[in-house]
């Protein structure tokens, strides 16, 4: 199965107090993480990311994709567009705090080589990595790459995504707190 990623030029992230089916996602990778307070499902889809947390009967779901994917409308929170820096934060009835810091950035091609390389080696059970084909522009493909640490009653997520025929790089940091 050929696996190439979308360009950045129109991804966005999406917020919802809802699951979201994951039939609508091509999915390459997922972690499933159970806790005494929350479970969550964190999965890398073929344009970014979709991290769902419960915590008793409420969900947040962040979705990281582009404008293209066609999502449901109700219960969205937040829809962004990813054109540079930005932070949200949500509340959802003082059960769930949500936060999340998302930064595009284009680089040099040197310097986008050289994270890409460090994404490719990091490996260990706290983390998803994927590494798509080739657009065929350039010689290598994107990569997604998730760190994700669990504590009893929050989940940290840092998430890189490249975009080989733009020189960039997304990063977003989200946090999911039981309170």
């Amino acid at each position: 199965m050929l696996s190439i990623r979308p360009t950045i030029a129109e991804h966005a992230l999406y917020v919802y107090g809802r699951s979201i089916h994951p039939e609508l996602f091509q999915i390459y990778k997922t972690k499933h993480i159970q806790r005494s307070n929350y479970s969550a499902r964190i999965d890398i889809t073929g344009d970014g990311h979709v991290i769902t947390f419960v915590c008793g009967h409420l969900v947040i779901s962040e979705v990281l994709c582009s404008c293209q994917q066609l999502l449901p409308q109700r219960r969205r929170i937040i829809s962004s567009p990813l054109r540079s820096k930005f932070y949200q934060e949500v509340d959802r009835n003082a059960v769930i705090r949500y936060t999340t810091e998302c930064e595009r950035e284009s680089v040099s091609p040197d310097m986008f080589w050289m994270v890409q390389t460090q994404l490719q080696r990091s490996e260990c059970d706290q983390e998803l990595l994927q590494t798509f084909d080739s657009s065929g522009r350039i010689a290598y493909g994107a990569v997604s790459y998730l760190h994700v640490e669990e504590r009893e009653n929050q989940m940290l997520v840092q998430a890189f995504h490249t975009f080989p025929d733009d020189h960039t790089i997304l990063k977003a940091v989200s946090t999911f707190q039981a309170l």
